[in-house]
């Protein structure tokens, strides 16, 4: 695994708080929406890679938000994203940032779609301190 260290995703995940994390959606699972990766204080999580592993289709979507009352959307399958196959949403190395101090949660649009979700992340902080 040292040369995903040495890459430059694994650059950011190294230097700051790995917040990767894998869930499994299940087919039977409707409108849920679950935290994938919960925030520590001062900090803001930031995507760098999201893939969907679907094995069972739908005409479902899954949405990657944050938990603020105006959500920052990271990303969004298509309904029916189709049959064995894996999405790729790729953010970069710096990754996109959501709001300091909310988690990043995935929302189902109802049941039927099942698949595995990995998300590559980091959290670092991002909010100064004013005391001493």
């Amino acid at each position: 695994m040292a040369s995903a260290v040495q890459s430059d995703y694994g650059y950011y995940r190294a230097q700051y708080h790995n917040a990767s994390a894998t869930s499994t959606v299940a087919a039977a699972d409707t409108a849920t929406t679950t935290s994938i990766i919960a925030k520590s204080s001062r900090h803001s999580i930031f995507v760098q890679r999201i893939l969907l592993s679907v094995y069972t289709d739908a005409a479902q979507s899954l949405t990657f938000q944050d938990t603020a009352g105006t959500p920052v959307i990271v990303a969004k399958s298509p309904a029916s994203p189709g049959l064995g196959i894996e999405i790729v949403a790729d953010f970069g190395p710096q990754g996109v940032q959501c709001t300091e101090g909310k988690d990043l949660q995935q929302v189902i649009s109802g049941a039927g779609l099942a698949c595995v979700v990995s998300i590559e992340a980091y959290q670092r902080v991002t909010a100064v301190s004013n005391t001493l």
